[in-house]
């Protein structure tokens, strides 16, 4: 009884085996080959590229997305229809100028690569296939080098006008003198210059703001004096020069 219980558990571990196994799947070299240089289909040898790879220009992600063209000839005796084209990534979106293109006539596959958001060096494909079925008839690359962002105002979720901050309200404890500091950037293009209504601001509330270049970060102080009168349990700093009405560029001060 106690060999045939062996037995089972021995048979049963080979049936539980396999299962587990396929839960890792391992890619062959040969599949790997197919993703990255497929086959062709017997239409690619009617398609003659003046270049299949184009290296572009280092870009940053600031920069308005670019076009790049890929022009190429049916050199076939057949017409050739553009059925679709895959792109590897939605940062390059492919069209084909035309969607039927005769014997002898030019044509251009269209890439326009947008860099926001894909910070790095990649290799983009363009999977260009035509009439003939499954396998694409051309495989285009576009090289890219794109830099990170210079543009940080993301960061600095509160807009007013001409900077943006990352809060638009302090807190103070009743009773206790303290400083906070806001921490913004100036997206106004220009050197800024800015302060705040002195007619509306309480006595017991100081504040300052230093100049700025065009995208520099810095920070406005707020000093709270409690032993000064005018203390509020709720208060409000209006900013002026900032392009916008008081109501959108106030800070408000709650004293706890």
């Amino acid at each position: 009884m106690r060999i045939s219980r062996i037995i089972f558990s021995f048979v049963l571990a080979l049936c539980i085996l396999p299962e587990a196994g396929a839960q890792l799947k391992l890619v062959s070299k040969e599949k790997l080959k197919s993703v990255n240089s497929p086959q062709l289909s017997r239409d690619s040898a009617s398609v003659s590229f003046v270049t299949r790879h184009i290296v572009a220009e280092r870009m940053t992600e600031d920069d308005a997305p670019k076009t790049f063209t890929y022009e190429f000839t049916n050199v076939g005796r057949s017409k050739l229809e553009i059925k679709r084209l895959v792109s590897t990534c939605s940062c390059a979106q492919a069209i084909c100028t035309k969607k039927v293109v005769a014997p002898g006539e030019k044509a251009s596959v269209m890439v326009t690569y947008n860099p926001k958001g894909h910070p790095g060096r990649f290799e983009r494909k363009i999977f260009v296939y035509t009439q003939e079925g499954d396998a694409p008839a051309a495989v285009l690359k576009l090289s890219v080098d794109v830099e990170n962002s210079m543009d940080i105002s993301g960061q600095y979720p509160v807009s007013m006008g001409k900077i943006r901050l990352k809060r638009r309200t302090v807190r103070f404890n009743e009773g206790s003198d303290a400083v906070e500091r806001l921490k913004f950037i100036n997206v106004s293009g220009r050197v800024l210059r800015f302060d705040c209504d002195r007619a509306f601001l309480p006595e017991c509330i100081q504040f300052y703001a230093p100049p700025t270049r065009p995208l520099e970060e810095a920070e406005m102080v707020i000093r709270y004096d409690s032993a000064k009168p005018g203390v509020r349990e709720k208060m409000t700093v209006f900013l002026n020069d900032l392009g916008v009405s008081p109501s959108q560029s106030s800070v408000t001060i709650y004293v706890e």
